[in-house]
């Protein structure tokens, strides 16, 4: 019998953390005013998932996977709390465009993101087809 391995991506993956469901700057404002895990989650529901057309429960999922997505990414710890990394950030909020370069160099240096950016140039040099999926497909 053979068995299924299941094969873990070393690249983060928080759908409910993205620009297009979540405002970074907002949400590092959220983890600096909460106390734990639980208030940051319910803030997080209450700001960007209350008006989602789905159950309480499935509202409180999605504000859990963008907690989870920011886990992932360093920003915060399990407690919803900045780790050093998300305090970096948190003092480059005023600024987007720091802001969003420190978290891009941090993908690809420390997330992994180079090893992506490698794939995608080895497919491109193979004459590979890249489908790059959105909203819309």
């Amino acid at each position: 019998m053979e068995s299924k391995r299941i094969v873990k991506s070393d690249l983060p993956f928080g759908s409910e953390f993205s620009p297009s469901q979540v405002d970074l700057p907002t949400l590092l404002e959220i983890a600096n005013k909460s106390t734990n895990w639980q208030s940051f989650e319910l803030t997080v529901k209450a700001k960007y998932f209350d008006t989602h057309a789905t159950s309480e429960y499935n509202r409180r999922k999605l504000a859990n996977n963008c907690k989870l997505g920011m886990i992932a990414y360093d920003i915060i710890n399990r407690n919803a709390q900045l780790t050093e990394f998300g305090k970096k950030l948190d003092s480059l909020k005023d600024n987007e465009k720091e802001l969003y370069q420190e978290f891009a160099k941090h993908i690809l240096l420390d997330k992994h993101g180079l090893a992506l950016v490698q794939c995608i140039l080895d497919m491109l040099s193979a004459n590979e087809s890249i489908i790059v999926f959105n909203k819309t497909n």
